[in-house]
C-alpha cells in the first residue's frame, strides 16, 4: 500500500500548522515523522489516515484520494488498509490481550485467531494472549497495540 501527499496544508483560523507537505510512502516502507513538540506531527498524522480535515493539497493512499471521500467511507478504508498504534495505546482494559489484538478482524467479520497468534509471536508475546491489559508493562502494552495495527 502506498501514500502520496502533494503540498498538504492544515491551518486553524489564520495560524498554518503545516504547509506544502509532500511526501511518498512505498509499500512496506517506514518512515518517521520526528520534531518538536507542537510542530504538527500528530496534525498531519491525522490528516494522513483521513481522521482531521485539511485546507490544501490531496492524501492519496492506495490510489484513492481520502478527499474525495466522505466519512463512512474513510471510516471503512482505515478499517480495512490502516492500522494505528497511539501514544497511549488505547487498549480495551475489559478484554484479553488476544481480544484486543483481533479487534479490527472482529470488525471486519474476519475472525482469526491463527493470525492473532502470529501476531502475538511476531511481537513476542506468545502465551499472554488469556492476560488482560493491566497485567502487562509499559513495552508489553505497546507490543499489543502494534499487534493489532498489523493484524488485518
Amino acid at each position: 500500500m502506498s501514500l502520496v501527499i502533494q503540498n498538504l496544508g492544515k491551518r486553524y483560523g489564520d495560524v498554518p500548522v503545516f504547509s506544502q507537505v509532500s511526501l511518498h510512502v512505498a509499500p512496506g516502507e517506514f518512515v518517521a515523522i520526528v520534531g518538536e513538540s507542537g510542530v504538527g506531527k500528530s496534525t498531519l498524522l491525522n490528516c494522513m489516515a483521513g481522521l482531521d480535515s485539511w485546507d490544501s493539497g490531496t492524501v492519496v493512499l492506495d490510489g484513492q484520494d481520502l478527499g474525495t471521500l466522505n466519512d463512512e467511507q474513510l471510516a471503512r478504508l482505515r478499517r480495512e488498509k490502516t492500522g494505528f498504534v497511539f501514544q497511549a495505546f488505547h487498549v480495551l482494559p475489559h478484554l484479553s490481550v488476544a481480544q484486543n489484538v483481533a479487534l479490527p478482524l472482529m470488525l471486519l467479520g474476519q475472525h482469526d485467531d491463527a493470525r492473532v497468534q502470529a501476531m502475538l509471536d511476531a511481537v513476542g508475546l506468545g502465551g499472554l494472549g488469556e492476560r488482560l491489559p493491566q497485567r502487562l508493562s509499559g513495552g508489553q502494552l505497546q507490543r499489543v497495540a502494534i499487534a493489532r495495527a498489523l493484524v488485518h
